[in-house]
């Protein structure tokens, strides 16, 4: 498959090198064990998000307010729940192994192709974020600078429920949970 786009592309520079740039950016096609990876991953994210919601429902209800300290509350009320509910959670839980491999290698290969190097500079571009520790459960500083994802790679990696994001820091994939900022899982060493 890869081979055949490849021949598209290469006969498409010759005469359009934007459109196969675009081309670039579209979420490639998977073959059948990938797609199963895939929708098996997209599975798990809605599962933790349905969980999300469910404890966030137990709460009393964020009433509209512009009252930082309100709103910070009901974020810490969520985090506790969110960490007793997933006490037992680990690396590995939503990225599985299969998963993992499946993530390092979409992120090798948007990096080898062309505008690879496009990909590398956005992702090491702007403010360091500070030193954190990654693991299941850890709070992301909420002072440290969030890495922007480049699109060129969300594109090729499975959507996630707006409630979760993809983030990277050094060279690990982050799955984070954008209302308590936790990290939900990550995949050490995806990035090359």
């Amino acid at each position: 498959m890869r081979a055949i786009w490849l021949v598209v592309c290469v006969a498409a520079m010759l005469q359009s090198p934007k459109a196969c740039m675009a081309r670039q950016t579209e979420r490639l096609p998977e073959s059948g064990p990938e797609a199963a990876v895939s929708k098996g991953f997209e599975e798990r994210a809605k599962d933790y998000v349905s969980l999300q919601k469910k404890l966030e429902g137990e709460l009393p209800a964020l009433k509209t307010t512009d009252d930082a300290t309100e709103i910070a509350s009901h974020q810490v009320d969520l985090t506790l729940k969110l960490l007793e509910a997933r006490k037992n959670a680990r690396q590995g839980d939503l990225f599985t192994p299969e998963a993992a491999t499946q993530f390092k290698k979409t992120i090798r290969v948007a990096y080898a192709e062309p505008g690879g190097q496009t990909v590398r500079r956005t992702v090491t571009e702007g403010d360091t974020p500070k030193a954190i520790v990654v693991k299941v459960n850890a709070k992301y500083p909420s002072d440290s600078p969030v890495q922007t994802t480049p699109p060129t790679l969300l594109n090729r990696l499975p959507k996630l429920p707006m409630e979760l994001a993809y983030r990277i820091v050094g060279r690990s994939l982050l799955l984070l949970d954008n209302k308590t900022n936790l990290i939900v899982d990550f995949i050490p060493d995806a990035i090359p």
